[in-house]
């Protein structure tokens, strides 16, 4: 069950209870999803996650187009109407006789500042995403992620392709260095994150050589460092994946990566 901690939420623009907001994903279906980071009671690339949900929308064939302005507004007035200075906000969208869009403040975890001092374990799972462009939440996807994480005491998993090939993470993209060059999957394969978005902007400025491409699982042992991205993450260092062992958190490339990162936001 998601965690709602906001009593006052927003639904097709107009306030609603806690209560009616748990109803409405008490059910579990299949839903498009976007969560928003807030900081000092602003949202982070809004306009960046509007776009995003609009697309998954679009490729879901569900004919509904949310405008900008309203999603703004219903925003705002969420963040007013609640006392969470720095949280997350989910927004859902689904169909049901009507189109419904809401949005609630939900239990947020920040990584603190020993996650990047000392890297994140991670593991693989032998899973791959219908169509990975669309944001969209399934409890038994996430209930059997979250098992594995906590019998593996991980932070994340990195997911496997049939083909052998290492995409993205369950709930984050990643990255893998090698030398000055960043590695990361094609954009058609993962779900096109913002903050993913955003570093390889960063990354361009800097001058640094972007290679997206299919990324085999038997030659991530030979990068230098790897790191996954996320809205709650920003750019988060690995450690291990598996049993191979990165000094991501000393790599030249990513610090300069997650110190951009950290003024942009």
């Amino acid at each position: 069950m998601i965690n709602i901690v906001s009593e006052r939420n927003i639904l097709n623009g107009r306030i609603v209870d806690k209560n009616t907001v748990e109803k409405l994903i008490e059910d579990d279906k299949t839903r498009i999803y976007e969560v928003i980071r807030v900081i000092d009671n602003k949202p982070v690339f809004l306009f960046e996650h509007y776009e995003r949900l609009k697309n998954s929308i679009k490729l879901s064939d569900l004919n509904f187009d949310v405008d900008y302005e309203k999603f703004k507004e219903y925003t705002e007035l969420l963040i007013n109407e609640n006392n969470f200075g720095n949280c997350n906000i989910r927004v859902s969208f689904d169909i049901n006789e009507e189109p419904l869009l809401f949005m609630y403040f939900v239990k947020s975890f920040y990584p603190d500042k020993s996650f990047y001092e000392i890297g994140i374990h991670t593991i693989t799972i032998m899973k791959e995403r219908k169509n990975p462009n669309i944001k969209k939440n399934t409890k038994e996807y996430r209930d059997e992620i979250d098992l594995l994480l906590k019998e593996n005491k991980a932070f994340e998993a990195i997911l496997v392709n049939n083909d052998k090939t290492v995409s993205e993470g369950s709930k984050s993209n990643i990255f893998f260095v090698k030398e000055n060059s960043l590695i990361t999957a094609e954009d058609k394969d993962v779900l096109l994150g913002v903050t993913r978005t955003k570093v390889l902007e960063i990354a361009k400025n800097l001058n640094i050589d972007i290679i997206k491409r299919k990324i085999k699982l038997d030659e991530i042992a030979g990068f230098d460092a790897a790191f996954i991205t996320g809205t709650s993450n920003n750019v988060l260092p690995i450690k291990t994946i598996d049993d191979i062992d990165f000094n991501s958190v000393e790599n030249k490339l990513v610090i300069s990566l997650m110190k951009e990162y950290e003024k942009l936001i």
